[in-house]
Formats: C-alpha cells, sequence, structure tokens
C-alpha cells in the first residue's frame, strides 16, 4: 500500500503537495504526526512538510529536483562554495582560520552549511547508513566550533525543534561511534571510500545521441553521479533501490548478463564499460527484479 493513502484526509485536502514527499520523507511525516500534541501541533507538522514538499531548485538541464535531491545538491553546493572562496577542507580538516578571525560571510556560509548537513541528517535518514548519519552529525556541530563553543548544540537543537538536553545524549552516542569510526579508519566519508552498509539505487542512463543505455549504482543519500551523467546528455530513464551495496550490486550484474547481446564500450560515456545498443529496451528495473532478474 502507498504510503501516501495513509495521510489523514484533512491534512491531503489541505496540503496536497504532500503526495510529492518521497516514500522515506513520507513515512518521517507520519511518524511525526503520529507523535505530535493535539490538532496544532498535526497542523505545525503538515504546514513544515508541506512546505518541505513544495520545495524544488531547477538544475541544469532542466531537471526539477525535489525532496532529498534537492538536499542533496544544496549541501554539494555549499561545500563547494566554502572550498572555492575560503579552501576549507571537509571534517574533520582543521578551519583555514581560527573563529575569531573569520570574516562575517565566512561565518555566514559556515553555518548555511551547518543547518544543511543537520536537515540532512534528520531527513534522509532512512537513506544512510548508521556511519554515515554519525558523521554528519559530528560534522554539523564541528563547522558551528562544537565543543570550544557550546552554543553550538544548542543552535543544532533549534534547528530539530528539540530542546538541549534531548539532543546531548544522541550527540554523546554519535561522537563515540564516530571516534571508533576514526581508529578503525572505517567512516566512509572520512575515508572518501564506498559505504556498502547504506542503501544504494541502480539506476537506467539514457544517452540518445550515442545510442546507448547505461546501467549504473550509487548511493540513496546523493544524486552526484545522476547528475554527472545529465550534464553529459542523458537522460535518467529508470531507478531502482536496494537496501545495500550488494544487493544493487546483484542487479547491476543481473541486468548486464541480460543483455550481454548488445554490450558495447564508449570512452565517452562515465562507466563507458557498463553500456549497450539503444535498439534493445530492458523493462522496468522493478520489473526484472519481480521477474527474478530474468
Amino acid at each position: 500500500m502507498a504510503w501516501q493513502t495513509r495521510i489523514h484526509p484533512d491534512a491531503i485536502s489541505k496540503y496536497p503537495q504532500l503526495r510529492r514527499l518521497s516514500r522515506a520523507e513520507g513515512e518521517e511525516y507520519l511518524q511525526q504526526r503520529r507523535e505530535a500534541l493535539g490538532a496544532h501541533g498535526r497542523e505545525m507538522v503538515d504546514v513544515r512538510w508541506a512546505v518541505t514538499a513544495n520545495a524544488k531548485i531547477q538544475h541544469g538541464g532542466g531537471r526539477v529536483l525535489y525532496g532529498r535531491d534537492m538536499r542533496s545538491a544544496e549541501e554539494q553546493r555549499l561545500r563547494r562554495r566554502l572550498k572555492r572562496r575560503y579552501g576549507w577542507s571537509n571534517f574533520p580538516a582543521a578551519h583555514p582560520c581560527r573563529w575569531f578571525e573569520r570574516s562575517p560571510e565566512f561565518t555566514a556560509d559556515l553555518r548555511a552549511l551547518s543547518r544543511a548537513v543537520v536537515v540532512r541528517w534528520n531527513v534522509d535518514r532512512r537513506e544512510m547508513s548508521q556511519r554515515e548519519r554519525d558523521h554528519l552529525l559530528m560534522e554539523a556541530l564541528d563547522v558551528l566550533d562544537w565543543p570550544d563553543r557550546q552554543y553550538a548544540v544548542e543552535q543544532v537543537a533549534e534547528w530539530l525543534q528539540l530542546h538541549p538536553a534531548a539532543l546531548r545524549p544522541v550527540i554523546a552516542d554519535a561522537l563515540e561511534r564516530h571516534d571508533e569510526m576514526l581508529d578503525t579508519q572505517t567512516c566512509p566519508r572520512c575515508m572518501g571510500f564506498r559505504d556498502e552498509e547504506a542503501p544504494h539505487r541502480v539506476y537506467i542512463a539514457h544517452y540518445h545521441r550515442l545510442g546507448l543505455f547505461k546501467v549504473g549504482v550509487t548511493t540513496r543519500s546523493s544524486d552526484r553521479r545522476l547528475r554527472t551523467h545529465e550534464s553529459a546528455g542523458a537522460r535518467i530513464v529508470d531507478t531502482f533501490d536496494t537496501s545495500d551495496y550488494q544487493e544493487a550490486l546483484i542487479l547491476e550484474r543481473a541486468v548486464l548478463e541480460a543483455v550481454s547481446g548488445w554490450r558495447t564500450s564508449n570512452p565517452l560515456v562515465s562507466g563507458g564499460g557498463e553500456v549497450w545498443k539503444d535498439e534493445v529496451k530492458l523493462i522496468s528495473l522493478a520489473s526484472f527484479v519481480e521477474r527474478g532478474l530474468r
């Protein structure tokens, strides 16, 4: 049953844009609405998620981004701006100058990144593994100069509409887990390797001018790989979500086996060894899985 059918009729009649939420966002919305106190609390949840659902940005090439993709794009935009303008590399690298030496513009950009990361940590939790979420929370605090400036916890709590006392044990647990990951070099973001435990998605890109289809795998928490193909002239024609990297890899390999008679390669395509001629069109990935990868 689609999650949209569980939206309260009064809420969907007042805020029809709630249908635009992704499945993970929708489940989070429904949970928050169940936990809300009274009619006013439920109304506040409806309004907050309606704003999230209605927000959109126009990406180069004409694609409109909603929800998770929009938040991922915003996070990456802020990271690029900080690196380009101030030479700031991602956490846990040191900031290029001490907090009292920073310009108001740099401070504002850091604050914007911290808020974007907090929103992703909170809203996109079902798209990430625990390891990635722990990293994001610690990075959001680090950007605000925690623990040297204790207001950082209060600021994050305010963004999450929580009391700081409720957030502190969450931070303590995330800090312990992230410190252990740093010791063992297993934090996917810090070490820059694929987080195989995170949810992934398999995608099909169509390069019409080249007459090719391309299958690939990316994490569900980022649409960077999809944007790379779109910027090269492709159109994403299908996606399928999996619980981890191994499931995604099995599906990708099955797709390539199914189209083995039309396989080719092309150096103009990123990952150009995983392409086939578009004279054969695979059935939808969801149908492919339902048929037992045949």
